[in-house]
């Protein structure tokens, strides 16, 4: 909301007719200023926050007999392994753990934003339904996405929490 009140105004001090070198000055000064407050507010994470993943992925219908053996459930990861073509998504596995899962990935800026999301999914989606693959206590999603070669941090998309990432070649 600043740059929409102060820029006008610093541009006109700026660029008019007749104004004082303190005024320009000033001006210069106020836009400095914004960029700064803009770019400290970039990095300390105050972002919009995207839309829920209820926005995102309808609610389940009730069940029907094939599905009972698999109830929904929102896994919270607790490592993120990314590649230049890959994303792999750990959590705790389950008894019972789903055979596939929905995965939603959001990027903006250097954070990539990570929702899963087990059970049936009616209606339209954004999502990329993956098998679920079990290592021991561990169940895992990977994801085939191109990513820009830089340093990603991974978040929990519901929480906000940072998630530990790997980051390989």
């Amino acid at each position: 909301m600043s740059w929409l009140v102060l820029t006008p105004v610093c541009v006109w001090l700026l660029f008019g007719v007749g104004q004082p070198l303190r005024n320009r000055l000033g001006a210069v000064a106020g836009i400095v200023a914004l960029e700064g407050a803009t770019i400290v507010m970039a990095s300390t994470g105050h972002h919009p926050e995207p839309p829920p993943v209820a926005a995102i992925m309808s609610p389940r219908p009730v069940p029907s007999p094939a599905e009972s053996a698999c109830p929904v459930r929102l896994p919270h990861p607790d490592e993120v392994r990314l590649s230049r073509t890959h994303v792999t998504i750990l959590w705790p596995a389950v008894i019972g753990e789903c055979d596939t899962a929905a995965v939603v990935l959001g990027e903006k800026g250097n954070r990539l934003r990570v929702w899963v999301h087990e059970g049936a999914l009616v209606g339209n989606h954004r999502a990329s339904v993956v098998p679920v693959n079990i290592d021991g206590r561990t169940a895992f999603v990977d994801v085939a996405r191109k990513l820009a070669r830089h340093r990603w941090v991974a978040v929990d998309g519901r929480s906000g929490e940072r998630i530990p990432t790997i980051t390989h070649g």
